[in-house]
């Protein structure tokens, strides 16, 4: 019996992470995607990234424990539009939305996580949607694993007595794992404390919510603009299986696999968006039509307003004419001739 975690060891929870081939698989195309976001990305791009992971994370969190709320609902809701819905689930999003908040003011604290702060995530996920009691403390009911889409038991759940003892192993074993790939950490501590089900309701969303915290206090930015909620919900009845296979086998590797996979798709995703969205911003940037006009300019004598136009079709003819005066002023270009039969010239260097 390890003695270190002997709740845990007793009652068959397991812990200990052993690297499979396809975990580090998963791994290896998380750490591939980094390199874009840290040398390509900036504002307005990130900006609209980060709008868009938040919506979804809020989104198919929720989904995952039944919420009927797709992602136009959930960014009207935050928009402060009416969208029609049950009071139940436009709840749900507002609390999540609180609840990421949060972990942000987390982060900026710089401190160790504490149980009181998963306590204080699963009181805002859940504020208003349970008794009051149950609400940011430690259950004090029975409780079983319910897969949301279908009513199916997957597993019983610790009872209450043991809650203390198990929760206690679970921070000692977050403190022992300080060294461990945060990746690899942040998903095991997922099955675990869902293993564990240390609240009345709310343990999906308020353990999603920890693993997110966990990533982002692991120094792993991308996190930011990776909702995996997106994968998981796509296949929401795998990451079931994998919880109810590790369980079974008494081995972490079947959730850490899928979680893994999980945040690998997402955010491959993510990367392709951003690449789309630098691809579809090219020229839109006054220093990028600038190099443009340049450009095209290089290649003749001389050149008209007209001719700008056509270079550049999809912008503006007001906006290009604000962009040569700017050029003239810079003297990268210079002009002859009266206004509306203006010549341009590129200045020689």
């Amino acid at each position: 019996m390890d003695s270190r975690y002997l709740a845990l060891t007793r009652l068959k929870i397991p812990h200990e992470v052993i690297y499979t081939e396809q975990l580090v698989k998963s791994l290896m195309r998380i750490a591939e995607t980094k390199p874009f976001l840290d040398e390509y990305l900036g504002a307005p791009q990130e900006v609209k990234l980060l709008r868009k992971a938040k919506i979804r994370a809020i989104t198919y969190s929720n989904q995952i424990e039944g919420n009927h709320l797709g992602e136009s609902e959930v960014t009207a809701l935050l928009q402060g539009k009416h969208v029609a819905g049950s009071k139940k689930d436009i709840k749900e999003v507002q609390n999540y939305h609180e609840a990421l908040d949060y972990v942000e003011k987390l982060i900026e604290s710089s401190r160790p996580i504490r149980l009181s702060d998963m306590c204080d995530l699963q009181k805002l996920v859940t504020n208003g949607l349970i008794e009051e009691k149950q609400c940011g403390r430690v259950r004090t009911i029975s409780v079983s694993i319910v897969n949301a889409a279908t009513g199916v038991i997957i597993d019983e759940c610790p009872e209450p007595y043991d809650l203390r003892e198990l929760l206690d192993d679970l921070w000692r074993w977050l403190d022992d794992t300080k060294d461990m790939n945060s990746f690899v950490r942040a998903f095991a501590f997922h099955f675990i404390t869902v293993s564990i089900h240390p609240f009345a309701d709310g343990n999906g969303r308020t353990v999603r919510l920890m693993q997110h915290l966990l990533l982002l206090m692991g120094g792993q930015r991308l996190a930011r603009f990776v909702p995996s909620e997106t994968a998981i919900m796509r296949g929401r009845d795998r990451y079931y299986l994998a919880i109810r296979q590790s369980q079974t086998l008494g081995q972490l590797h079947p959730i850490l696999e899928y979680l893994a996979e999980c945040f690998a798709v997402s955010a491959e995703e993510v990367i392709e968006e951003g690449r789309q969205l630098l691809k579809n911003s090219a020229g839109k940037t006054p220093d990028a039509r600038h190099r443009k006009i340049l450009a095209c300019a290089q290649k003749q004598e001389e050149f008209s307003m007209q001719d700008v136009v056509e270079w550049m079709p999809n912008i503006p003819r007001r906006t290009l004419e604000r962009d040569i005066v700017t050029l003239v002023k810079n003297r990268a270009l210079k002009t002859q001739g009266k206004l509306k039969s203006r010549i341009y010239r590129v200045v020689k260097r």
